[in-house]
């Protein structure tokens, strides 16, 4: 619960305020861009009080996602019903709830007749778990990466459901019904090996090293790709982009990495951090093989001259 007590001094008088145990993850501004806005340590505040319906929900999402509970109201404690699920585009549903345990990631619902798809793992909680029934519950669970792990235990037992994730990072998830492997040879000059794996018709992993060894994104449909930690549209600049701090396994392979991906056909891009966004079948080629190309002329120690500014996990 949001601590009214420790309310962030910049934010504006009124029922909503958010508590400095905020960890600038921007969570917030991802879902009420106009009504939060960010001190000079990236830490969340209200500039505006909601004044109609549309944002008062934008609030209570805000709030029903942040992985702190720093954003709070001081007339009303308990959130409303069907916050979450979200719906973002025809069949795919974020799922708030952003756990600290997975660095503030988000998470998505894909609602399938042949299995509805839970992409990374949101906190546990029972309203949400209610709301998941009433969309079919859960047939795969699908884990980006290690560090997106989260509740995701506690989401295979209620739905006797099976869960993903790739070898090298299967450590994190000991509970997982199915790990896929793939070979990459960590030099950034080609890496021959990798296998695209089917988990169902129209749903495929494939491998997306870079953050991490084993980070794998997830192709659906031929039109969305959820991509963990490996790619998310900046709102800043409003463009796709790389988190530049959070590449471990190697700068050139991440950028060999979007170049792969550029083959693929990608209408939405859902990220772990960073924003969703509908880039179009036409753009996406385009973009990536522009993001891959910059990334590997530019570096990794270089990149901050193409954003032109730091800015924290977004």
């Amino acid at each position: 619960m949001a601590r009214a007590e420790q309310s962030h001094l910049d934010s504006v008088d009124g029922p909503w305020f958010v508590d400095t145990r905020c960890i600038a993850c921007d969570s917030a501004r991802h879902w009420a861009p106009g009504l939060t806005g960010t001190d000079a340590e990236g830490r969340s505040f209200v500039i505006r009080q909601p004044v109609s319906r549309q944002e008062e929900a934008a609030m209570w999402r805000a709030a029903a996602a942040c992985p702190t509970r720093s954003i709070g109201n001081r007339q009303q404690l308990r959130e409303p019903q069907g916050i979450f699920p979200y719906q973002l585009t025809d069949g795919v549903y974020a799922l708030g709830n952003n756990a600290m345990a997975s660095f503030a990631a988000h998470s998505f619902l894909v609602t399938r007749s042949q299995g509805n798809l839970m992409i990374d793992s949101p906190r546990f909680s029972r309203p949400l778990a209610e709301e998941v029934d009433g969309l079919g519950g859960v047939a795969h669970v699908l884990l980006t990466h290690r560090d997106d792990v989260a509740d995701a235990e506690r989401w295979m037992n209620r739905y006797d459901a099976r869960v993903w994730i790739d070898r090298a990072e299967a450590f994190a998830a000991p509970f997982a019904t199915d790990v896929t492997s793939f070979k990459v040879n960590g030099n950034g000059a080609g890496n021959p090996g990798y296998e695209i794996t089917e988990i169902a018709p129209g749903v495929t992993s494939i491998p997306a090293p870079g953050h991490t060894e084993g980070h794998v994104v997830y192709h659906v449909d031929n039109r969305h790709l959820f991509t963990g930690d490996t790619l998310h549209w900046n709102h800043r600049r409003e463009e796709l982009d790389v988190l530049q701090g959070q590449t471990f396994f190697g700068w050139h392979i991440l950028a060999d990495t979007m170049m792969r991906l550029a083959e693929l056909p990608v209408e939405w891009v859902f990220p772990g951090h960073g924003m969703w966004h509908r880039v179009g079948f036409k753009e996406w080629p385009a973009r990536m093989v522009e993001l891959a190309s910059a990334m590997s002329d530019l570096g990794q120690e270089g990149w901050s001259t193409r954003t032109g500014a730091a800015y924290y996990w977004f």
